[in-house]
């Protein structure tokens, strides 16, 4: 049933089922530059190191049009009264918005923890007591 105050020819005369599918095509295309971002940022190439600004950017942008756009074609589609368009629109949907969570750039730096310095072992033991070619014995 449609939203109240709603008529079928008013929706199809507004031009949302054409907003509707231009959604679903941002869906489609945003979902493989999260991933794409997501394998330069942490993906080690040529070298290993933390995502730079830009990655970080294209994320804030990327995830800031997928998720409107995910929200649009849902609400579109139930205003529409057109269930069977669930079939693409629910699967796309959790696709989208997992690789959004999963694929997130965070803006800080993300390092393992300093590991204490280690002396070397110099393959001296010292059992005597001093006199020894041993350091300190």
């Amino acid at each position: 049933m449609p939203a109240a105050g709603t008529d079928r020819q008013d929706i199809e005369a507004s031009g949302m089922p054409a907003l509707e599918a231009v959604a679903a095509v941002v869906i489609a295309l945003g979902v493989p530059v999260l991933v794409f971002n997501w394998f330069t940022a942490y993906g080690c190439w040529l070298s290993c190191s933390n995502p730079v600004p830009a990655n970080q950017v294209t994320y804030t942008v990327v995830a800031l049009i997928v998720v409107p756009a995910v929200v649009w074609t849902m609400v579109s589609a139930w205003r529409r009264e057109a269930s069977w368009i669930y079939l693409w629109h629910g699967p796309a949907a959790f696709v989208a918005l997992a690789v959004v969570i999963l694929c997130a750039v965070p803006s800080f730096e993300v390092s393992s923890p300093e590991q204490p310095e280690h002396t070397p072992w110099t393959g001296c033991v010292e059992y005597s007591g001093g006199g020894s070619d041993c350091p300190g014995g």
